[in-house]
């Protein structure tokens, strides 16, 4: 009999424990107060909508179908917008635009947006998500119609325990009104600054990018205002729905440098050694920069970091760069927000996980 396999059935079948926090939960511990005072009181409130497409109720509330999954109609027509698992959309509609919440049996997702929406005129500026991580690594995970990437790559993917259950977070928070392309109509620099990396295959445009961007108050990633409350407001709103829920490990992938050092201040650790010790490598390196005589703002410490993954090396203005270029070892930031790689973050929260110190090490070795 040692050929028959246990198999946990539930763990794959059931819902996820995070999709069953409720809406009042969500108000209070991950909507922020300026988000509140920015979308003004709940006027109306829509009835739950059971959705089977990757529709959404309104121009920008689409979702994905990231396995490609093709169903047929009531008709018996061979669709590719229909969902292998629906999910629940709930709206409320406030005085100055919509918060919509919606869950599927891994995630449990919130979005406000300001403006009038039914009208095709509301601005997203604050995103949410908490995501049950037990199929990631595996095309289950991307059966999720509420991902904007897919996590089922078996390398960088894979939960950093199988005994530990855990939950990944994420957040996105913008003031109206304050997107670079909207204030100076600039769309390349909008685009460079949403993702630096993008602009790498040109070495010479991306300098003169970056020396508008470096003087800037925007860090990568922003191409909008951040929210001011957003960040001390998160992680324990977070991590407190998180416990409840019964989760031992709560995840975070670091985009840049500055939500890395975010992370670390709430309390998280790197997952990979190997990636732990380019993000330290990174930070002597911008500490030689400034005992060099050159001072930097938490902004552009992040833009330096992003500046490292310039080739060639030598291209990298010499008071700016970490290596002399001699070496062929370089570094460069190990999420590069375009590929399946991510820099996993984590803060164990169970006593049963207190004392677990993953040891990932992803294919590339994270550090070039």
């Amino acid at each position: 009999m040692a050929f028959i396999e246990s198999v946990s059935v539930v763990a794959r079948l059931q819902p996820a424990a995070i999709t069953a926090v409720t809406d009042r939960e969500i108000w209070e511990h991950l909507l922020t107060p300026t988000v509140k005072g920015i979308l003004g009181p709940v006027v109306r409130t829509d009835s739950p909508r059971w959705i089977e497409t990757t529709q959404g109720v309104f121009p920008g509330d689409e979702v994905t179908n990231l396995n490609g999954h093709k169903l047929r109609d009531a008709n018996g027509v061979l669709r590719d917008d229909l969902l292998r698992f629906p999910y629940v959309h709930h709206m409320y509609r406030t005085v100055n635009g919509a918060v919509v919440i919606k869950r599927d049996p891994q995630k449990v997702w919130v979005a406000c947006w300001f403006g009038d929406v039914e009208k095709g005129k509301g601005e997203l500026i604050f995103k949410a998500a908490l995501r049950d991580r037990r199929h990631d690594g595996t095309s289950l995970a991307n059966d999720c119609s509420l991902l904007d990437f897919s996590y089922s790559n078996p390398d960088y993917h894979r939960p950093l325990s199988d005994k530990l259950s855990s939950v990944e977070l994420s957040i996105y928070g913008y003031m109206p009104g304050s997107r670079i392309l909207d204030g100076c109509g600039d769309e390349e620099l909008d685009r460079f600054v949403a993702n630096p990396n993008k602009f790498l295959s040109d070495p010479d445009r991306y300098l003169a990018l970056f020396n508008r961007a470096f003087h800037s108050k925007r860090a990568p990633g922003q191409a909008m205002a951040p929210i001011p409350d957003v960040s001390r407001h998160a992680l324990p709103g977070f991590e407190h729905l998180a416990r409840k829920y019964g989760y031992d490990l709560i995840e975070m992938a670091a985009s840049h440098y500055h939500v890395s050092r975010w992370a670390t201040a709430g309390g998280y650790h790197f997952a990979a050694p190997a990636q732990e010790e380019a993000v330290s490598r990174m930070g002597r390196g911008l500490d030689k920069i400034r005992q060099a005589g050159h001072p930097l703002t938490r902004t552009q410490q992040s833009w330096v970091v992003a500046l490292q993954s310039l080739r060639p090396v030598l291209k990298i203005p010499p008071a700016l760069r970490f290596e002399d270029g001699a070496s062929s070892e370089t570094l460069e930031w190990p999420q590069d927000n375009a590929s399946d790689r991510c820099l996993w973050m984590y803060k164990c929260l169970s006593e049963k996980a207190q004392g677990f110190k993953p040891d990932m090490v992803f294919a590339d070795g994270a550090a070039k």
